[in-house]
């Protein structure tokens, strides 16, 4: 009998999916509304949270490094939210002056974009 040169047939898996958590703190007044870099980039960046953050307003951002202790702060504006199965997507646009290519974050967007 002649042995087969394919592959066993067998389960198949995706590689595993790794995903790092970016703690984000937006603050209004004196309200503080807590969540997580969905996204990023020199411009902007989007928030997901279990709390609606309000539009509009100027507000301070302090973004959490999680590999040490730094904190990055920036000014910016809630300019769109989106909510989808509980929670909360907020797209702020930075203020002019923040460099992104400054921080911790530049190792999350492609080189060319800096």
């Amino acid at each position: 009998m002649k042995e087969s040169r394919l592959p066993a047939r067998e389960p198949k898996f995706s590689a595993p999916f790794f995903q790092i958590l970016i703690k984000v703190e937006v603050y209004f007044q004196d309200h503080c509304y807590s969540g997580h870099l969905w996204d990023v980039s020199r411009s902007g960046a989007c928030i997901r949270s279990f709390q609606q953050v309000p539009m509009g307003t100027p507000a301070q951002i302090r973004f959490h490094d999680p590999s040490d202790e730094e904190i990055i702060e920036a000014r910016g504006e809630l300019i769109w939210m989106n909510q989808l199965r509980g929670a909360h997507y907020s797209g702020l646009r930075f203020e002019e002056g923040f460099d992104i290519s400054k921080t911790f974050l530049r190792l999350l967007i492609k080189a060319e974009e800096l």
